[in-house]
């Protein structure tokens, strides 16, 4: 025979040289088995199947001897080979193995024997997925040995390939590119391999080539190795697909935006909105087509909130239906309180949603105390916002409720984000498309964002906002300054709770305090007083820690931001 040996392409040594897939740990021996020989022979049929026996001299310590099979053995960086292995049969002593079994594993085959002292044990199978191609044309490769719990100091192999045209040889542990003790091809394409201290748990693979005039057909199978990288590939497909989803889920939250969730008319920026009535008895506060502060808060942003309630509360105050009565402190960093005391029921004058305020703020009493209204305001509050919302509605300002537009957008972003999720680990897991899924949530997500800005003001409603708007931009420049004296108290007063509501309360509330044109302290104003030695000049400071501290204090019961 001659000697025919090859060196491999790099990268074909670097893929030979991974390490096997796990099949999990190496077969449990028994401490003190034992093997003294192994022999191979293996050949290779027409239609790709390598069938192989092997001999195996063992003296086993226990009653069982256990050995593997690998059946997906790593190829390169990304993929697996994928065997199939069949026909496994086993005799012990030349007799047929007594309680063999051959199961099947993760990514492999253990086979058990029974087994006790000096035993030979020859085992046989075919090997299908054997031939490969390759850019040198078409190669058969198979890890012959491997498996065995206990070292072997020698193993002979005997590969039959026809028409095989040069081999490589690789032993040693799991991932070694050591190359065998010796290895040959001879004229007859028959593969002799010998090699020496195979460690417990090592192997030994051989690669042969084939000259054009086999007519063996490729059968090798590879498998994608999953992996983080891999399931989430960025690659040309990937990110195309990815981005046109993406690209899809925005356009598509937009249309329903431009569609579905824009205002029927336009908001211009107009003049600012004087908010007096002059009449006979003197100017009098008249605020744009009769709307109340809580409605201002919810055309505005859309949402009845805590500012919203604070705002109705001090309106209902100003127009006599309670009173606000301030604390005195025990020092002089003592806690800011109030008092608040109901002064009449309303009547059908109130708006249902300005009723149930009032009814939740005294339902215990025609006295309640501020600090206490956290734990009795909890279950009340919630009609309050309901009664708000379907306020501006009742009013034509909105065509639907907007939390129940936010709240069908937001379901409907959450659904498709809740989609993107499940499609992220099915894709992740059986494809390389992860980024799809992860389109798919952002999608998702632009739709529920946008549904925070979808609640659409009818016509109506857009003329009103203007009107706020012009209101606001009053109340933001203008003083009560150009009034006569006897009514700058009162008008200052109705427009505290616009102010509250858009964020002007400090200056409002020391507009009050400038009326204030002595050093005598004062008894009150009708809806607010204070403690004694109490002077109206102090009202800014008041009034400011009062909206802040009531405020808190629906926070604190109840998120009334929650959509």
């Amino acid at each position: 025979m001659s000697l025919k040996r090859r060196l491999l392409p790099a990268a074909l040594l670097v893929a030979l040289s991974f390490p096997f897939v796990a099949v999990g740990a190496l077969p449990a021996q028994a401490a003190d088995d034992k093997i003294t020989a192994y022999a191979a022979e293996a050949t290779l049929t027409g239609d790709g199947v390598l069938k192989v026996k092997e001999t195996v001299d063992v003296t086993a310590g226990g009653d069982t001897f256990v050995r593997t099979l690998a059946t997906r053995v790593r190829s390169n960086a990304d993929d697996d080979r994928v065997y199939d292995i069949s026909n496994v049969s086993a005799t012990v002593n030349g007799q047929p193995a007594g309680g063999f079994s051959d199961t099947e594993i993760e990514n492999g085959r253990q086979l058990s024997v029974q087994a006790s002292g000096p035993t030979k044990v020859v085992y046989t199978y075919d090997v299908d997925n054997v031939v490969a191609d390759s850019t040198e044309g078409r190669e058969v490769s198979w890890p012959v040995l491997q498996g065995f719990g206990a070292a072997i100091p020698k193993a002979t192999l005997s590969v039959n390939v026809p028409f095989a045209t040069w081999l490589t040889c690789f032993a040693g542990r799991t991932g070694s590119s050591m190359p065998c003790t010796s290895y040959q091809l001879g004229e007859s394409a028959e593969i002799v391999i010998e090699q020496l201290q195979v460690p417990a748990g090592g192997r030994v693979t051989f690669l042969t080539g084939l000259s054009g005039q086999a007519t063996v057909t490729p059968n090798a199978e590879f498998k994608t190795r999953w992996s983080l990288h891999h399931a989430f590939s960025a690659d040309a497909s990937t990110i195309g697909l990815s981005a046109l989803l993406l690209g899809l889920g925005v356009l598509a939250a937009a249309a329903l935006w431009f569609f579905k969730g824009r205002d029927a008319g336009k908001t211009g920026e107009g003049a600012p909105e004087r908010p007096v009535l002059d009449g006979t008895d003197g100017p009098q506060f008249a605020a744009p087509d009769g709307i109340r502060p809580g409605q201002v808060g919810t055309v505005v942003d859309e949402s009845a909130d805590v500012v919203d309630i604070t705002a109705t509360l001090l309106d209902l105050a100003v127009r006599n239906y309670l009173t606000i009565v301030e604390l005195p402190r025990g020092t002089q960093f003592g806690r800011h309180d109030w008092q608040l005391v109901r002064l009449n029921e309303g009547g059908p004058e109130l708006l249902p949603y300005e009723k149930a305020l009032l009814d939740a703020v005294f339902a215990d009493g025609e006295t309640v105390q501020v600090s206490t209204l956290g734990s009795s305001l909890r279950p009340r509050l919630n009609l309050v916002r309901e009664q708000l919302y379907a306020d501006v509605v009742t009013q034509g300002w909105f065509a639907s409720r907007p939390d129940a537009v936010r709240n069908r957008w937001t379901t409907a972003g959450l659904v498709l984000v809740g989609a993107g999720v499940v499609l992220t680990i099915v894709l992740a897991v059986v494809t390389k498309f992860g980024l799809v899924g992860l389109a798919v949530i952002l999608a998702g997500v632009a739709l529920s964002l946008a549904g925070q800005v979808a609640p659409a003001r009818t016509a109506r409603g857009a003329a009103v906002l203007g009107r706020v708007s012009g209101l606001q931009r009053y109340l933001a420049d203008e003083t009560s300054a150009s009034l006569p004296q006897s009514h700058r108290l009162e008008f200052a007063s109705r427009c505290l709770p616009y102010a509250a509501v858009l964020g002007l309360t400090e200056k409002w509330a020391l507009e009050i305090a400038a009326t204030d044109d002595d050093d005598d302290p004062d008894a009150g104003i009708g809806w607010y007083s204070g403690p004694e030695g109490w002077h109206l000049s102090d009202i800014g400071e008041s009034l400011t820690s009062f909206v802040t501290v009531f405020g808190g204090s629906l926070t604190a019961s109840r998120q009334l931001f929650s959509f």
